[in-house]
């Protein structure tokens, strides 16, 4: 059985860039990853809390599936708790076809640049 693997990489202080396989065996580790980064970001007071943002590339995810829909939404929740608003890029087709199939197709669009 081949291993399957996923990570999250700091492109820049507010980009980071996800790759790999994102499935129900990855998407833990990468949580932890994003809250470790979320957690390392500083905001010095409501004002620039309140226009930080993150942006998530999903370019390099190799195969996904629903679970990728479930790290998204992850993601948001976290840094929405460090008031940060967070933008996908690069989402790939399969996790637009989930969001559709679930009824969330809009909500995943908004927050896609």
């Amino acid at each position: 059985m081949q291993l399957r693997h996923a990570d999250i990489t700091q492109q820049n202080q507010q980009k980071y860039l996800i790759s790999g396989i994102v499935d129900f065996s990855t998407v833990p580790g990468l949580v932890k990853q994003s809250s470790v980064f979320f957690a390392a970001i500083k905001v010095s007071d409501e004002r620039s809390a309140n226009s930080s943002q993150v942006t998530i590339d999903l370019s390099q995810v190799e195969e996904c599936n629903s679970a990728a829909l479930a790290l998204m939404l992850e993601i948001v929740k976290n840094a929405q708790q460090k008031k940060l608003e967070v933008h996908f890029e690069n989402l790939p087709a399969t996790v637009l076809t989930i969001a559709k199939a679930y009824g969330v197709e809009n909500e995943i669009r908004d927050l896609c640049k």
